[in-house]
Formats: structure tokens, sequence, C-alpha cells
């Protein structure tokens, strides 16, 4: 016999409904009716993004003269460039450019900024074309990006998964 006092582990809410989504005639899912809409669009757009850049990518290893089995290699190639970088130069480089925006700064003021903060205009430049972050630099560029050290140096070097 059940004590009517503690909640039963099986229960069902009757006032959510989920809707059936399908892809390509399979069904792939169910999702709540307030969320569908907005999923669904997502996905198409997605779906219209990836032939745009399967197109694109075509036609240039045709103008190029390449083969044609390469699109897909190609593709990877460009979403890899165009992913937002998480660790190594780039990353850190692209912090430097959100600060900058935080701080609604000109490139050239940013740049007297970092100066200010030991980080010449030549390592400043460096960075940016992606060259090797000195450990020198650590300590002014966790200064200047509101970052503890230990912070910056799993940016640039990577955290072990």
């Amino acid at each position: 016999m059940a004590i009517n006092n503690e909640p039963s582990e099986w229960q069902a809410e009757s006032s959510n409904s989920f809707v059936p989504v399908y892809y390509k005639g399979n069904l792939t899912g169910f999702f709540q009716q307030d969320y569908v809409d907005e999923i669904i669009k997502f996905l198409n757009e997605q779906e219209v993004l990836n032939k745009a850049l399967r197109l694109a990518c075509t036609d240039l290893i045709k103008k190029t003269g390449g083969d044609a089995n390469q699109v897909k290699n190609l593709m990877k190639k460009y979403i890899k460039i165009s992913e937002r970088p998480k660790y190594g130069t780039r990353a850190i480089a692209l912090l430097l450019k959100e600060r900058q925006k935080e701080l609604d700064l000109s490139s050239q003021e940013f740049t007297k900024f970092c100066d200010t903060f030991k980080v010449s205009p030549l390592e400043l430049d460096n960075i940016y074309a992606g060259e090797p972050i000195d450990d020198s630099l650590l300590a002014p560029l966790a200064r200047i990006l509101g970052l503890s050290k230990e912070q910056l140096l799993e940016v640039r070097d990577g955290i072990e998964e």
C-alpha cells in the first residue's frame, strides 16, 4: 500500500502537447507546440545554407579545374574556418577584438590602450596575424581582457577533454 504523502515516481502531464517532426518523411522526434515552428524554421534555414555552401564550393572547384570529389572537403574547410576558435592565438585575437568593441575604441585607440598594458603595437599585430603568443604577454593580455592568467593560458594552449 502506497503512502499518500509521497509523490509517485511516474507522472503524466496532460496539459503539455507534443507535435511530431519529420525529416524527409521519417519521424525525428516530438517537440512542444510553442517551440516547433521556430525549430523547423531554423532547421530549414540550415539546410538552405548548406546547399548554398555546396553550390559555391562546386562552382569554385569547377572554375579552378579541381576534382569534383573535393566538394565535401572544401565545405568542411570553410565551415572550420568560419567556426569560432576555442583555443590558440586566433581565439585570443577574437577576444581582443571583442574587448575593443566592448570598450567602444577605434583600432588606433585600442592599440594605444594595449600599449599602456605593455602589449606593443607590433606584438598586437603579431597576435592578429596568428603568431604564437609568448608567455611574457600572458599577464598583460589577461589584464586587458579581464581574465586570470590561468584562464588565458587555457585559451592559448587549449584544455584536454
